[in-house]
């Protein structure tokens, strides 16, 4: 195969097709994100359609997210992120570390292991969250029980990658990297959460790398809670995993790791984390059940 290259005229080239985010008229949901994110945080929201928009690494096909969707969710990740952390710490805290841009996505990024992508922090700067046609929160048309597995994802993965920001800032403990680092693998989706759990990491994704171990342990424990962490250690089976670690084992190295998210809070950001968890079940349980 071969190319024809031909001298370029730009007066002669098309315009540039995409969905329609080019321009637009600034309209109620603008407003609401002006008054509500960037005002008082200095965060925007980007929904609308960027051809030209940086991905980074996602190369997927991937939609636009509904617009009536976007005031629902954006204000309840004001609820269950922003609030806890503004209200446990402080605004000066959360405007200086938070990302500045939030860019949606209406499609979740199937990856070709299997694996779903739900959101991407680049850089401490943006966060990208995708999935959002598939999340509604309770008091959205045609909420159901089922919807709040989407929705719960996303507390998840905001969480999850604001996580990543804070780490990235300031360093978790070196003890959290000596727990287990011989049973990080980059093939942890061929392992179940109930697999993973065996080996004293709170999901299967907690494997891929240990800051993805660490801020996974933030995540659930923040948006799951302790009576939840509980039930997950006392779900652990007696016996040896298939990678040689014994039920207390692996029980010890999960309590370990709250141990040390606790006390990474309070050492290096001066936040009662139990006090933050407080905060963030309670958003979460009023949008969910």
């Amino acid at each position: 195969m071969s190319c024809r290259k031909e001298k370029f005229d730009p007066s002669e080239a098309d315009e540039i097709i995409d969905l329609g985010g080019s321009t637009w008229a600034q309209g109620d949901i603008d407003k609401w994100i002006g008054d509500s994110l960037t005002a008082p945080y200095n965060i925007s929201a980007k929904y609308k359609w960027d051809a030209f928009e940086d991905l980074n690494d996602i190369t997927y096909n991937i939609v636009p997210p509904k617009e009536e969707y976007i005031v629902p969710i954006l204000s309840a990740i004001r609820k269950t992120w922003i609030l806890p952390y503004t209200t446990t710490a402080s605004d000066e805290f959360f405007n200086k570390i938070s990302p500045k841009i939030i860019y949606m996505i209406g499609s979740p990024a199937f990856e070709e292991s299997g694996a779903i992508k739900l959101g991407v922090a680049e850089g401490g700067k943006k966060i990208i969250l995708l999935a959002i046609n598939y999340t509604k929160v309770k008091g959205m048309e045609g909420y159901n029980a089922a919807d709040s597995f989407w929705i719960k994802q996303m507390f998840l993965t905001i969480h999850h990658e604001f996580g990543h920001i804070l780490h990235s800032n300031i360093l978790y403990p070196i003890d959290f990297k000596n727990l287990n680092p011989s049973l990080i693998t980059s093939n942890w989706q061929d392992y179940t959460d109930e697999e993973a759990l065996r080996d004293g990491f709170i999901t299967a994704y907690s494997m891929n790398t240990i800051d993805d171990d660490f801020v996974e342990m933030i995540c659930h424990l923040l948006v799951n809670g302790d009576a939840w962490f509980e039930q997950m250690l006392a779900s652990i089976p007696e016996g040896v995993s298939d990678r040689g670690t014994t039920r207390d084992q692996a029980v010890t190295r999960l309590r370990t790791k709250r141990s040390l998210i606790i006390n990474y809070y309070k050492q290096a950001w001066n936040i009662d984390f139990a006090e933050l968890q407080t905060k963030v079940r309670a958003a979460v349980n009023t949008l969910l059940y």
